[in-house]
């Protein structure tokens, strides 16, 4: 059975739950939480275990993704991401300026379906 994993990016550190482990089938939501004017893109600098490979944009009136799957063919590993946000604090004429970085990851802990011999 997949699970669903939340990934809310306005946090500090970045909060997983339940926790940042899946496993392939599993969803991942990124959400800006209650960060109401903030904007933030994600990126996977090393590779994505998803399906959709990204970046993705949060702000306005996406304050998260779609449910993405971690893919059936992800190797077992950690796959760093990250986060540059902006807060909605400074003025407009430095905006794009003085975006905070943070990073996280995704643990896919098991290993992907082995194909059946015949």
């Amino acid at each position: 059975m997949a699970n669903n994993i939340l990934i809310d990016v306005s946090t500090t550190p970045v909060t997983y739950i339940p926790s940042p482990d899946v496993k392939h089938g599993d969803t991942v939501v990124f959400t800006l939480g209650n960060a109401l004017t903030a904007t933030a893109t994600i990126t996977f600098p090393e590779g994505t275990c998803l399906t959709t490979s990204g970046p993705y944009t949060l702000g306005g009136p996406t304050m998260s993704t779609a449910p993405l799957v971690v893919s059936l063919t992800a190797l077992q590993r950690v796959y760093p991401f990250d986060v540059d946000i902006n807060n909605g604090q400074e003025s407009q004429a430095r905006k794009g300026h003085e975006w905070d970085r943070k990073n996280g990851g995704i643990d896919v802990t098991s290993d992907p379906p082995k194909e059946v011999r015949r």
